[in-house]
C-alpha cells in the first residue's frame, strides 16, 4: 500500500509557485501545508496566531510563556536594523509583537528590512525586568527576577504575502550569576523556540483549510482509497509517514553540494537518528539499513571536510565496517585514520591490499582498480611520514609503471629527494 501511496504522483496544477534562491520551486500550497503541520504539532499552549485585525501583545506572550508580570517590566530594546527602546509597563505590555508584517496604508506588503547586525529580517528584542527600584516596592525579592533579561529573536518568516507567514521565534533567559548554584554545577539558560503564525485571513479560515485536507487524507487512507487522493493529501501523508528520513536526506545532499557542511550535518543527523531508532525498535528494512550506512558516511565526510577528524572517524568507521562496498566507504575511513595519525592506518591499508590481490577474476568489481591505486598512494604517504623513503619510493615507481602520467607519484618522488638532501 505504501509503495502505491508514495510511488507515482499526479502533477499538481500550480497556480501559485514559491521560488527559492537556488532556483528550485515549490507549489505554495505544499509549502504552506508542511509549515502548518509543524505549527499544529506544537503543544496547544505554544500555538500563537495573529493577523492584521488582531494584535498579539508582547506582554501577553511573555506572561503566558514565562510568568513575567506586567509590573516587572523595565525597558524593552528593539534591534531591527536600527536601535530603539520603550519604557513604561503599559507601553511594553501593549507592544505589538509582529506589527512590521502588516501591509501599509497602500495595501503593500513591505516587511523586508536590513535587520539586526545587517542580517535580513532578523529582529532581536531585549527585555529587562524587575529593576532594583521596582523591587523595593514589591513583595517579591527573588534574585532571579531582579535585573533579569529576556532575549527574543525573530527570524526571517517562511511564507508568502497575502497567505500565511510562519515566524520562527526563539526566547532565551540567560543564567543569572548569583543563581548558578541553584541550577547545579553546569547551569544552562532557559530557551524555547516556536513558530508563530501571521495570517492574512482569519485563524478559523486557515485552520479549517488545513484540517479539511488532513481529515480527508486520513479518511481515504483508512478506507484504502489511495487512488482518490489529490496531490496535497498525498504530500501531507508523506510528511507524516516520513517526517525526517526522506526529506532530511534530500536537503542534506542538496546543501552539501554548496559546501554548507555544518548545515548538511544537521540534516543527515536527523535522518540518522530516525533510522537508528528504527534499528533499536527492530523495525529497520535492508534498504533503510543501507541508508543508515550512507547517512553515517556523509556525516563523517562533512566532519572530515571541516577538519574535525575525531568526529569524522566515528561515523566513517561505522560505514566502512558495515558495508561491502570497498572504495567509497573504506577510502574515507582510511583518510580519517591517516589524518588522526592512527597507528592502525598501515594495517588497514595492507589488509585491503591483500583482499584485493586475492580476489578471483570473476569476483572483481568496477572500482577495484581505482581502490587499489588509492591504497598504494595512501601507503606511500604513510611510509614517507614514517621516513621509510626506500619503501615509499618503490611503491611510487610501481604506480608510475601502471600510470606513467600520475602527478601524485611524480611529486612525491621529488619530495623524497628533497627530504633526503635535507637530512
Amino acid at each position: 500500500m505504501f509503495n502505491k501511496l508514495f510511488g507515482k504522483k499526479e502533477e499538481p496544477k500550480k497556480d501559485n509557485v514559491l521560488e527559492f534562491k537556488d532556483g528550485t520551486q515549490m507549489d505554495f500550497d505544499i509549502f504552506w501545508l508542511q509549515r502548518e503541520l509543524e505549527f499544529q504539532h506544537q503543544p496547544e499552549r505554544l500555538q500563537f496566531r495573529t493577523n492584521e485585525n488582531h494584535s498579539l501583545k508582547f506582554g501577553e506572550l511573555v506572561n503566558s510563556l514565562f510568568d513575567i508580570r506586567k509590573e516587572e517590566f523595565s525597558v524593552l530594546s528593539i534591534n531591527d536594523g536600527s536601535l530603539s527602546s520603550i519604557e513604561g509597563v503599559d507601553e511594553i505590555w501593549n507592544y505589538e509583537f509582529l506589527q512590521h508584517y502588516k501591509r501599509n496604508e497602500k495595501g503593500e506588503y513591505e516587511y523586508y528590512r536590513k535587520g539586526c547586525s545587517k542580517l535580513a529580517n532578523q529582529i532581536v528584542l531585549t527585555l529587562s525586568y524587575k529593576t532594583f527600584e521596582n523591587s523595593k516596592a514589591d513583595q517579591d525579592k527573588s534574585i532571579s527576577k531582579r535585573d533579569a533579561l529576556l532575549i527574543v529573536h525573530l527570524q526571517y518568516p517562511e511564507g508568502l504575502k497575502d497567505k500565511v507567514l510562519y515566524v520562527q521565534t526563539t526566547f532565551c533567559l540567560p543564567t543569572i550569576k548569583l543563581e548558578r548554584s541553584k541550577q547545579g554545577i553546569n547551569p544552562q539558560p532557559q530557551s524555547l523556540s516556536i513558530l508563530i503564525g501571521f495570517d492574512f485571513k482569519t485563524n478559523e479560515e486557515t485552520e479549517n483549510e488545513f484540517f479539511k485536507i488532513f481529515n480527508s487524507a486520513n479518511q481515504k487512507l483508512k478506507e484504502k482509497k489511495i487512488d482518490e487522493m489529490d496531490y496535497l493529501e498525498r504530500e501531507l501523508l508523506e510528511v507524516l509517514f516520513h517526517p525526517q528520513i526522506g526529506k532530511e536526506f534530500y536537503f542534506g545532499k542538496k546543501v552539501m553540494t554548496e559546501n554548507r557542511f555544518w548545515d548538511a550535518i544537521g540534516y543527515f543527523n536527523n535522518a540518522f537518528k530516525a533510522l537508528q531508532q528504527k534499528w533499536w525498535d527492530d523495525n529497520l528494512t535492508d534498504e533503510e539499513f543501507k541508508l543508515l550506512i550512507e547517512c553515517s558516511f556523509l556525516i563523517g565526510y562533512c566532519y572530515y571536510e571541516l577538519g574535525l577528524f575525531e568526529k569524522s572517524y566515528k561515523y566513517l568507521e561505522f560505514s566502512a565496517r558495515n558495508s561491502n562496498e570497498g572504495y567509497k566507504y573504506q577510502s574515507e575511513h582510511i583518510n580519517s585514520l591517516i589524518a588522526l595519525k592512527d597507528i592502525r592506518s598501515l594495517m588497514i591499508i595492507d589488509h585491503n591490499l591483500e583482499t584485493l590481490t586475492n580476489k578471483q577474476e570473476e569476483e572483481r568489481m568496477e572500482n577495484d582498480y581505482d581502490f587499489f591505486m588509492f591504497l598504494l598512494r595512501r601507503k606511500a604517504y604513510c611510509l614517507i611520514e614514517l621516513k621509510q623513503y626506500e619503501s615509499a619510493e618503490g611503491i611510487l615507481k610501481h604506480i608510475l609503471k601502471n600510470d606513467p602520467e600520475n602527478e601524485f607519484a611524480k611529486q612525491e618522488i621529488e619530495y623524497i629527494k628533497q627530504l633526503k638532501t635535507n637530512e
